[in-house]
């Protein structure tokens, strides 16, 4: 099942033909470690590719660090930092997943309803009977649930899942998950969360004028506002918050993006995130 995104024009399964960086930092299997929280593993369901015109396809499980934790990444971010070649359709830029892993590949014969010699070029949209479904998890459960938002719209969920599997000739009821459970044993459902936005809807502001951050938190002990960066011009972020939530302004100084990080801690667990703002 495919859908629109209403708040960009863009489409389920966005990305474009970008080979993943080569100094990704991916590992096969879950997260574990120091990325159990802080990465999100990776799953690349092939379904009926695999062995399709002899080609093997195996199912991918690679856990994709995030190199600068309490930063978000978009679930392309996240597919490029798992090593997973991705590619997209020249039509719509970054605009619709349509290869991973180099699979489809341009001369292999999709049996697609009433064309059982589809080849996918990555030119336009691919078919709705032929295409990579898009699912996430928390990692905290078992299930997976089918996207609403493209992968350049979403940000992925430290120690969560990500999940690609390819849906052919399927119904918006039996579009398949992927062949994995996304249980991640390191995420405890007591584990605290924590979120935060600009209140501004572009994120954009101009020099002098002051803007808001809001956040909120699950399980947490203590909110902390972490870090800004760069660490001057952004304004005054630093020191304990309020829990669970609150609002704070913030004034920027200079023009330029600001990050700002906030962390929440409970459980015996620290967890972060972050949001954007550019200062015009």
């Amino acid at each position: 099942m495919r859908k629109t995104l209403a708040v960009s024009s863009v489409l389920i399964g966005l990305t474009i033909g970008l080979a993943a960086p080569a100094q990704a930092a991916g590992y096969d299997g879950i997260c574990t470690g120091s990325d159990a929280l802080t990465g999100t593993t990776i799953v690349v369901d092939f379904q009926e590719l695999d062995g399709n015109g002899g080609t093997a396809a195996p199912t991918i499980t690679r856990c994709s660090p995030n190199a600068n934790p309490g930063t978000d990444r978009t679930g392309v971010k996240a597919l490029q930092d798992a090593g997973i070649p991705v590619a997209g359709t020249t039509r719509w830029g970054l605009g619709f997943v349509c290869r991973l892993n180099v699979r489809p590949s341009s001369t292999e014969n999709i049996p697609v309803t009433g064309n059982p010699t589809y080849k996918e070029a990555c030119f336009n949209t691919p078919p709705a009977a032929a295409y990579w479904g898009y699912w996430h998890a928390d990692g905290a459960g078992s299930t997976w649930t089918y996207s609403s938002y493209g992968a350049l719209n979403r940000n992925v969920i430290p120690g969560g899942f990500e999940g690609w599997s390819f849906s052919l000739n399927k119904s918006a009821s039996t579009n398949p998950v992927p062949g994995v459970t996304p249980t991640n044993p390191a995420v405890n459902a007591n584990n605290p969360t924590i979120g935060l936005s600009i209140n501004d809807l572009d994120r954009k502001i101009t020099l002098g004028q002051t803007t808001s951050l809001t956040w909120t938190s699950t399980n947490a002990t203590s909110v902390s506002a972490s870090s800004v960066s760069p660490a001057s011009g952004g304004g005054s972020w630093t020191g304990a918050l309020a829990t669970p939530g609150g609002t704070q302004n913030v004034t920027p100084t200079a023009t330029g993006v600001y990050t700002y990080i906030i962390s929440a801690t409970g459980n015996g667990v620290t967890v972060y995130t972050s949001a954007t703002l550019t200062v015009q």
